[in-house]
């Protein structure tokens, strides 16, 4: 069964700067509880859909070793490899973590976080900083998840 975290209003200033955030408490106990399960070599398969030009999309196996990914390739065609700069802000669990700490600073607009509840890392995310605004959309979502 999978845990799902709570999105809290938050309010920065005044109701009409509001914006949502995700549960710190929430997001550092699963990452506490991620660090705790000592796992740095992991494969999985990911489904990454962001917004914007020079972005990759599309469902990806990454393979991590020491916490670092040595391996991302397409899940549809593995021949097809993403350009490793475009994808360094998103192939490791530790970089999606940074991505949930770094959006609720800046309070978006939308954001649902989904963590596996043994391991905790991110299984599901679903960002917005704005509705109204084009390329600043991010899901990502866990498929598979491999201890190496």
């Amino acid at each position: 069964m999978l845990l799902v975290v709570p999105v809290v209003v938050a309010s920065c200033g005044g109701a009409a700067q509001g914006g949502k955030q995700v549960d710190n408490a929430e997001l550092e106990r699963n990452h506490q509880l991620w660090r705790e399960s000592g796992i740095v070599n992991y494969r999985m398969t990911v489904d990454l859909q962001k917004t914007g030009h020079a972005t990759p999309m599309g469902k990806f196996i990454i393979e991590v070793r020491d916490g670092r990914a040595v391996s991302v390739k397409s899940a549809t065609d593995p021949r097809i490899v993403p350009d490793a700069e475009r994808f360094q802000s998103y192939a490791t669990l530790e970089d999606i973590f940074g991505i949930i700490g770094g959006a609720s600073r800046r309070q978006p607009e939308k954001m649902d976080v989904e963590y596996e509840p043994k391991l905790g890392y991110p299984k599901r995310l679903h960002l917005d900083y704005k509705a109204s605004t084009m390329d600043d959309e991010l899901f990502f979502q866990v498929l598979e998840f491999e201890k190496l």
